[in-house]
């Protein structure tokens, strides 16, 4: 066995939505809530729905359940149900012609308690089903039950300037999700196990963590960290205009493998990259990546990467 070191240090300029990075500088509009579903249901702050009069929806009632009478102690109850077929031709690089279709069913609950201003609890369960698939469902495909979430969060400090801390299994999503995804696309999700600071002074948000990915598992209950990898960075962000942000992270990534032959082998490498992240109306990430890795292995590779969007400017990107 063997270990691989992967820091990655790169600073990011971002071209976002607007209306997702504009601060109000406006004293005479009144705040609008958030009523938007996030990517990570725990981002979520249905807390506004303590005014009853904000309530218009069907499933408002579920969204905030007062504890207490202060308002401040309350819980909300999220859930997602997603079917999706899926039929891909010749899935067996090309060795006979033949369509194989599946049917993908996730199934997901979440409960958000709000203990106070300071303390807060948040679960959230995963149950993914395949059918029909020849050759059987993959570890991305099928897990009968589990926690995508479970974490216990310590915060202090107001709404301008605060520090939160996380520990117990969560999700990570970051910048454009190249780096660090939730893994949104195949039917079970990705979460990791660890802890997580967060912070935010005046501008600028800048989280830590320490994670080890979980191993996903078929059965029920049974997914665990995988202690062959661990996983830390420090990743700040903050607005510099309405439509422009600056991103800088670090990432530290160390993985006990072996090479090709089965023996155990050392190698260390460095991984940077510096990109220009646009979020046009239009669509999606364009930029350019820098890479560099070394080990006694005696193996390289140069690829050369070309990445762009309509109506933005291509970059070109090369690799070592």
């Amino acid at each position: 066995m063997f270990k691989r070191f992967v820091p990655v240090l790169a600073t990011v300029v971002t071209i976002s939505n607007p209306a997702i990075l504009a601060q109000s500088n406006s004293a005479e509009r009144p705040v609008v809530p958030d009523r938007s579903y996030q990517l990570l249901r725990e981002d979520e702050d249905w807390s506004f729905l303590n005014n009853t009069s904000l309530r218009r929806d069907l499933w408002d009632p579920v969204k905030y359940i007062p504890l207490r009478n202060s308002g401040e102690w309350y819980i909300t109850i999220g859930g997602e149900a997603r079917e999706v077929w899926e039929q891909i031709g010749n899935d067996n690089w090309g060795q006979q012609p033949y369509m194989n279709g599946y049917l993908n069913q996730r199934y997901m609950l979440s409960l958000d308690l709000h203990y106070g201003s300071h303390v807060r609890t948040f679960f959230e369960l995963k149950s993914g089903l395949n059918s029909f698939r020849f050759g059987g469902p993959r570890p991305i495909d099928e897990k009968k039950l589990d926690f995508q979430a479970a974490f216990l969060e310590l915060r202090t400090g107001g709404s301008r300037n605060w520090i939160k801390v996380r520990a117990g299994r969560q999700e990570l999503e970051y910048g454009s999700g190249r780096l660090i995804d939730v893994r949104e696309g195949p039917n079970v999700r990705l979460s990791f196990d660890g802890f997580k600071v967060m912070g935010k002074v005046n501008s600028w948000r800048i989280d830590g963590f320490a994670m080890r990915p979980d191993l996903d598992k078929p059965g029920f209950f049974d997914n665990s960290p995988d202690h062959q990898v661990a996983f830390w960075g420090i990743y700040a962000s903050r607005p510099l205009s309405k439509k422009v942000s600056l991103d800088a992270y670090y990432l530290d990534w160390t993985a006990s493998v072996q090479d090709f032959s089965g023996a155990p082998r050392r190698s260390c490498g460095i991984l940077s990259a510096q990109d220009c992240r646009g979020r046009s109306r239009l669509n999606g990430p364009v930029g350019t990546s820098t890479t560099r890795r070394s080990g006694n292995s005696g193996h390289s590779a140069r690829p050369i990467s070309v990445r762009g969007l309509r109506r933005l400017k291509p970059a070109i990107g090369f690799q070592r």
